[in-house]
């Protein structure tokens, strides 16, 4: 996710405040993280600025409206400069950053009967391990899909992708295949590093997965679009990445796009409890319960636009969030009603 600095000069009335109660300094992180950004340090520095903050957010736009808000509240000047990790850097400037896939023979009979063999390795320990217990609800809703589907969740935890798989029905598993980052599993040769869960061939081969390049433009659709030729199902989460406040992500276009043009169904899967597994930069993992609830298929008509079919989409999801938010976790099921009081 990428990363920014901003550096902040306070106004007079700011800083009057904050001499009388230092917290108010928490009202700089506050406006990011109504962001959905997530705050990696936070430093008071001397000399043109007050205070600088370094924080990861999901997209240049995200990062500016917040910049904004802040000039237009307490701050009297910023400045946002967007920063690159130094080993990534370094190897931008030996262009060293190349990537593999996709890799069309994933989808051979063969390679479907290696994944299947590896998928309690790949999938099904973890979930055993860490996720007592582990609730589907909704199953039902894939019942009358007959041909390929997208299935798109939200994603606030690294065990997304293995709750989203094993919540699905066997026939659907046997041939999906989820959309990730080139830059982070697609590095040719695994970018210099030697876990095999990080080779590009291992991605493709165990895990089903298939690159998408961030920012990559239409092409980036392409084999996402020849997958669904194939007949295959995609498992995609529209936020792109993982979310860090308790509102979800804003929902990029592509899922819209592929569900329009190739006129599939979408079906959405709100997953809960997860983040508390695995909270974002957290690498220890707490057991607990958590749940995948399928909820009705999404089908697009025919004369809806990519913007309103991405809203459609999104409030799909967004729905079961606001209730688990309010009511707990088992609010995320399609056919939760509120209990009479």
């Amino acid at each position: 996710m990428p990363a920014y600095v901003l550096l902040t000069r306070l106004n007079a009335e700011a800083l009057r405040q904050i001499a009388e109660d230092p917290k108010v300094l928490v009202g700089v992180r506050q406006t990011l993280e109504d962001y959905e950004a997530n705050i990696l340090a936070d430093y008071h520095v001397l000399g043109k600025f007050n205070h600088c903050t370094i924080f990861e957010i999901s997209d240049n736009f995200r990062a500016q409206k917040a910049t904004l808000h802040q000039e237009l509240t307490s701050a009297k000047d910023t400045m946002l400069l967007p920063a690159i990790d130094y080993e990534l850097f370094q190897r931008m400037l030996k262009q060293e950053i190349r990537t593999e896939g996709p890799h069309e023979w994933q989808i051979l009979w063969w390679a479907k009967l290696a994944r299947f063999c590896f998928r309690w390795y790949q999938f099904s320990r973890w979930m055993w391990r860490y996720c007592k217990p582990f609730t589907v609800t909704g199953l039902e809703h894939f019942s009358d899909i007959k041909g390929p589907c997208i299935v798109v969740g939200n994603h606030t935890s690294h065990f997304d992708a293995l709750a989203l798989f094993h919540g699905l029905p066997q026939r659907i598993k046997w041939n999906i295949y989820f959309g990730a980052a080139a830059d982070r599993w697609f590095l040719k040769d695994g970018g210099g590093r030697k876990e095999i869960a990080l080779q590009p061939w291992y991605n493709s081969l165990i895990g089903g997965n298939f690159p998408i390049k961030r920012g990559g433009g239409s092409k980036t659709l392409d084999y996402s679009k020849w997958l669904l030729d194939q007949g295959a199902n995609l498992a995609i989460f529209p936020e792109g990445t993982r979310s860090t406040s308790k509102k979800m992500s804003r929902f990029k276009h592509g899922v819209a796009l592929l569900a329009i043009e190739k006129k599939v169904p979408v079906v959405p899967i709100y997953l809960a409890g997860l983040s508390k597994l695995r909270p974002k930069g957290s690498r220890e993992v707490f057991p607990g319960p958590a749940s995948a609830h399928i909820q009705p298929p999404i089908i697009l008509p025919d004369d809806v636009s990519v913007p309103d079919a991405t809203r459609l989409i999104y409030d799909a999801l967004n729905a079961p969030h606001t209730r688990v938010m309010e009511h707990g976790d088992d609010a995320g099921r399609w056919n939760w009603r509120e209990p009479l009081s």
